[in-house]
């Protein structure tokens, strides 16, 4: 979910700090390393292996 706010005329985006497929919570910053160019994560540390985290594979749709 993603929200716009607007502060002083300047707008910023607050993103739901959620893995979109264990729905754990992620922090920010883990979300602009490892998400997308909408800060979107498909994975985290609960439901990947680091090593696959570190491969890019939380930016994109796990696949069952």
């Amino acid at each position: 979910m993603e929200k716009t706010t607007s502060q002083r005329g300047m707008e910023s985006r607050i993103v739901d700090n959620r893995c979109q497929s264990c729905e754990s919570f992620i922090t920010r910053d883990f979300a602009r390393v490892f998400g997308d160019n909408q800060n979107t994560v498909q994975g985290c540390l609960n439901c990947m292996s680091a090593t696959e985290v570190k491969a890019g594979m939380a930016s994109y749709p796990q696949r069952e």
